[in-house]
């Protein structure tokens, strides 16, 4: 034992360097495990190779760099599965993708793009977004591969006009039908849709829902009344007078009308009943001559009937037009066997039979043809001038005079022809 200032230790020089010995190796075997413990194991995948890295960083470039793999401008690095400290038995890696070519085909738009990733990346890169209603042949997840095409198909919006609202939808392809089955539109069993149901539908279409339904209405009516003209030979030319008042009637109808969206677009008439008649208003209009002069007759046949104011009390109705002159040679005969002289005249017999009794006069009253009678054919009643009646006189010289001048001519009695 080690006397030290009166007492005695338990520990010699020899048995300390022992000890200190033991603390050392106890040291050095800690500092060993200590350092075999911060390393760990990934494996790198990349360029379809395998490169298992040891060690001690946590930085996934460094182990990169370890590996001696480089990352392009486009490559990524798929690092869900790396975790520092964990080993690589147990499915500690990083996987490098290298950018690769893509087609994007956006509905016949085409776009290139060099990108590494999934579909979600390559449409980013492009600056590209799927909405739900269009269609693409990958999902957006799905890993990309070399020369791969995107090819998106974009759903179209359709309007869709229904009760009073404006619906959208979109869509990809179908029918009318199908987008109001969409929409959840339900159809009455009268209502209509335009364009119609088994319509196929492009981009910029729009579907009308009309709500059609029915109704009966009874409705009554004015009838309204006419008014009928008509002549007389016992009114003077340019006078008129009201022959019968006029009187609006009514009657009650029944009606189906066609609402859409509530409006009436058609209605049809189910039936009607008169419940009072109208009463037409008559008026007449003169055709009786005033006689301003009365002159000699000129006709050289007597006036056997009458006259009041000039003109005979017996007129049955009175012809308005155009007269024109002639003569023959004395005794020549006419259409209907009569001889041409003065008092016989030219008309068109299917106007004025022949053997007709008139009396004709100018409207002027100025000048008085006389009494006559319907004897022979006029040429105007052919040829188209608009001549009514052909006057016989028994000179060329009278005839000039007379010329043409409009007459009324007075029908006395009408001939059997």
């Amino acid at each position: 034992m080690v006397k030290t200032e009166g007492k005695y230790s338990a520990f010699t020089p020899v048995s300390g360097r022992i000890l200190a010995m033991l603390f050392l190796a106890i040291f050095v075997v800690g500092t060993i495990l200590a350092s075999a413990m911060s390393t760990y194991t990934v494996n790198v995948e990349a360029d379809g190779a395998v490169i298992k890295v040891t060690t001690s960083e946590q930085s996934a470039q460094k182990i990169l760099e370890q590996a001696g793999v480089t990352l392009g401008e486009k490559d990524s690095l798929d690092s869900s599965n790396f975790f520092v400290g964990k080993s690589a038995r147990k499915g500690n890696k990083l996987i490098v993708k290298r950018a690769i070519p893509i087609t994007i085909d956006d509905d016949g738009e085409i776009y290139k793009v060099m990108i590494a990733g999934t579909v979600s990346d390559a449409l980013a890169e492009a600056g590209l977004k799927c909405r739900p209603a269009d269609k693409m042949n990958y999902k957006e997840t799905d890993p990309l591969v070399a020369d791969m095409t995107i090819k998106i198909t974009r759903a179209f919006t359709v309007d869709v006009y229904v009760d009073g609202k404006q619906l959208e939808a979109e869509f990809l392809s179908g029918t009318v039908s199908d987008v109001l089955s969409k929409l959840g539109i339900k159809l009455g069993a009268e209502d209509e849709v335009s364009p119609s149901m088994n319509t196929e539908l492009k981009a910029g279409n729009s579907i009308n829902v009309y709500r059609v339904t029915y109704e009966e209405r009874t409705a009554v009516e004015t009838i309204r009344y006419e008014t009928i003209y008509k002549t007389s030979a016992d009114v003077y030319k340019g006078e008129t007078k009201v022959e019968q008042e006029g009187k609006n009637g009514s009657k009650t109808v029944v009606y189906r009308d066609k609402l859409v969206n509530g409006k009436v677009a058609k209605s049809t008439k189910l039936s009607e009943k008169v419940d009072s008649a109208a009463v037409n208003k008559i008026v007449v209009s003169g055709t009786k001559v005033k006689m301003l002069a009365t002159g000699s007759q000129l006709s050289a046949i007597p006036m056997p009937y009458p006259l009041k104011d000039g003109i005979p009390t017996n007129v049955i109705t009175t012809i308005v037009g155009y007269s024109t002159a002639y003569y023959s040679t004395p005794g020549k005969g006419t259409a209907s066997g009569r001889l041409a002289q003065s008092g016989h005249v030219a008309v068109d017999p299917r106007q004025i039979p022949y053997g007709s009794e008139l009396y004709v006069v100018t409207t002027d009253g100025r000048y008085t043809y006389g009494y006559c009678i319907a004897a022979d054919t006029g040429g105007f009643a052919y040829n188209g001038s608009g001549i009514t009646i052909d006057l016989y006189f028994d000179t060329y010289n009278e005839c000039i005079q007379w010329g043409s001048r409009e007459v009324a001519i007075y029908v006395l009695k009408w001939g059997n022809g």
